[in-house]
């Protein structure tokens, strides 16, 4: 997208606006939102990992859904957010020694995802290998019975991911928020009860 389109479609972005009114800083903070009305997940975690934190919408949401969870988050990009139960890693989750942290995790959220090149189906294959590599962790890092919410742009390597993630897990829904754009391929999947 030309940097033109994308400052006319920010500008007249509803979620973009309501975002800054609503003192949140990104429009993401609406889509963690809605997967919370529908799921809630976030309001009985004690232990949070956030994949893709970055600059901090979703962060923002979780504490105010639930005061006394701890977060541990992971981007390569700065953030715009802290709080005291918040720990932040600016730096590749895959290369993370999760020993570090006492505890595993009773959900686990990513909003992450490389940077588009514009071309469907090698933006869809590059953020499945990342969610490939969040589930070839998840038996370090997700505590029995805790959930999985993550993003995905709909493409070919989409069965094979739910059908590992059925091995994992004993149920898995699809979500797209309506602050998720339209005209976006994004989809996003709950994996519930990990085994």
């Amino acid at each position: 997208m030309k940097s033109k389109d994308w400052v006319n479609r920010q500008k007249n972005d509803f979620y973009v606006n309501q975002a800054k009114l609503d003192g949140y800083v990104s429009r993401a903070a609406f889509k963690i939102i809605e997967i919370e009305k529908k799921f809630k997940l976030i309001e009985k975690s004690k232990q949070i990992l956030e994949l893709g934190s970055s600059p901090g919408g979703w962060s923002q949401v979780i504490f105010e859904i639930n005061k006394n969870t701890n977060v541990y988050g992971f981007d390569l990009l700065e953030m715009k957010f802290n709080h005291p139960q918040f720990k932040f890693f600016q730096n590749d989750f895959l290369t993370f020694d999760y020993l570090k942290i006492p505890n595993k995790f009773d959900l686990i959220l990513s909003d992450i995802a490389p940077n588009t090149i514009g071309h469907q189906s090698t933006d869809h294959l590059r953020i499945a290998r990342m969610i490939e590599e969040v589930i070839f962790i998840l038996d370090d890092i997700a505590l029995v019975d805790s959930s999985f919410v993550f993003k995905l742009w709909k493409g070919n390597e989409e069965s094979s991911l739910i059908s590992k993630l059925k091995k994992k897990y004993k149920k898995i829904s699809y979500f797209k928020p309506k602050s998720s754009r339209s005209e976006s391929s994004e989809i996003y999947i709950i994996a519930q009860n990990f085994k």
